[in-house]
């Protein structure tokens, strides 16, 4: 072969390779996994054959009862369902657990005390920071500042109290900012009426690699990481501000400010388009990513004022843009333009943010409803199947993997399965794609629980 062909075909190899999302060079096959809050950090799952159609009688794999309470959502390794709760009228007590999806069965727990109580209320987080997991490890995080890394088997590796190095929790609400990641880092945005941070932290030794100290702002957005390894960087919407920094260093890079109402949802990105919810009619709206230099008023490419986003964050699917607000009003807008394409009452309002899986849109209304939308309709609101799960509490979050739905209820783990007598539960899974060492040897800082 001719050397100068042998030199395009590799830098052809080398930009399709650098364009692959860094979600699946990190975690093989994404459809079987849910490692994150809103899954790879956008709310879209890759699996195959999700449910359609489930009551008490049909579809249920298995339901159990939680020892605590939390409004985090689970997250899917493989075969297990990592989950995190508190416990105690004082939320004195973490909990980190481990079930197996396919059984139900309690892998493994660790129970500690809390580095710093709260006195339950429903106006007060618990164990609202939604964890993570990777090949490798499962990262639980508290609002206590109560930070703990786990091998899949509940080895304890590395452990850190956030709050009694940077100072205690300040305000009336708690913290509600769930874990982000990339391959070598664990992401944590602090946002109180204290000293608040956002916090780069290495998976493999659970030291800083570094930290931006922030105004104190109060806030339960969680941040995104968006963009390929190298040139990552994490999108940050908190208390009246966009922030964008450079993943790898904590440096600034731009920021626009005047926004209301955007403490809870979190932003969402594709396109290069990042699309910010608020509780605040004008102030849900599409930003410009590209550009560092470009001033923060041209960044914005439109604004709605007819929609509100409170609970759950934007869900951005094949060219659409969907919000719920605080009433369980979804709305379907362009992302392009932010025109409405069409807006539909559902049975309740939505505090888990809604997620896409091939032609299907799932909103999980709090009191334990579920509505299947069609996503191919952009001019009304197609329902699909209308479905209904008992619910004691409140319905938090979900994870979805491979044929399997695991709802979050505040004391209720639920799997939700569209297996059928004579199929396999999960795909095969590929020789060492469940614990596969990416990052070398783990450094253990303590092993004892």
């Amino acid at each position: 072969m001719p050397r100068f062909v042998t030199l395009r075909f590799a830098l052809l190899c080398w930009l399709q390779l650098s364009a692959v999302p860094l979600a699946r060079n990190a975690y093989g096959d994404p459809g079987a996994h849910w490692p994150a809050f809103r899954g790879h950090g956008n709310s879209i799952s890759s699996a195959q054959n999700l449910p359609l159609s489930w009551d008490e009688k049909q579809n249920i794999a298995w339901a159990i009862d939680l020892p605590g309470y939390g409004q985090s959502s689970p997250v899917i390794w493989g075969s297990r369902v990592f989950v995190t709760s508190r416990l105690g009228a004082d939320q004195q007590t973490c909990i980190a657990q481990c079930y197996d999806l396919k059984t139900g069965a309690l892998q493994w727990e660790d129970r500690f005390d809390s580095n710093q109580r709260a006195p339950v209320s429903d106006y007060v987080s618990r164990s609202a920071p939604t964890p993570a997991a990777d090949g490798q490890h499962f990262f639980a995080f508290f609002e206590s500042g109560d930070l703990r890394v786990y091998q899949h088997d509940g080895t304890l590796l590395w452990k850190r109290a956030l709050m009694q190095e940077y100072g205690s929790y300040q305000g009336n609400h708690g913290l509600g900012s769930s874990l982000a990641q990339t391959e070598e880092a664990l992401y944590i945005l602090v946002a109180h009426d204290g000293p608040s941070y956002l916090l780069s932290i290495d998976k493999r030794t659970g030291r800083n690699l570094w930290k931006v100290d922030r105004m104190a702002k109060v806030s339960w957005s969680s941040p995104l990481i968006v963009g390929d390894k190298g040139q990552a960087q994490i999108l940050v919407s908190s208390n009246g501000t966009v922030e964008a920094f450079q993943a790898d260093s904590g440096k600034a890079l731009w920021q626009v400010n005047g926004l209301e109402g955007n403490n809870v949802p979190s932003p969402t990105a594709s396109s290069g388009l990042v699309v910010i919810g608020a509780n605040k009619p004008g102030h849900n709206l599409a930003l410009r990513q590209e550009g560092l230099a470009e001033p923060a008023e041209k960044r914005i490419q439109w604004r709605s004022s007819q929609v509100t986003s409170s609970f759950g964050s934007p869900l951005i699917y094949r060219d659409m843009v969907y919000f719920v607000n605080r009433a369980g009003v979804a709305f379907c807008l362009a992302l392009k333009t932010g025109e409405t394409r069409w807006k539909h009452r559902l049975p309740g309002s939505c505090w888990c943010s809604p997620i896409a899986a091939g032609d299907r849109l799932y909103f999980f209304s709090k009191s334990g409803e579920t509505t299947v939308l069609s996503a191919d309709h952009t001019s009304q609101a197609n329902i699909l199947a209308t479905n209904t799960y008992p619910c004691a509490d409140r319905v938090f979050g979900v994870a979805a993997v491979h044929q399997s739905l695991v709802v979050r209820h505040a004391t209720q783990l639920i799997h939700i399965s569209s297996q059928t007598a004579g199929e396999s539960a999960l795909p095969a899974e590929k020789p060492g794609d469940e614990c596969r060492p990416d990052h070398g040897a783990t450094a253990v800082i303590c092993q004892t629980q």
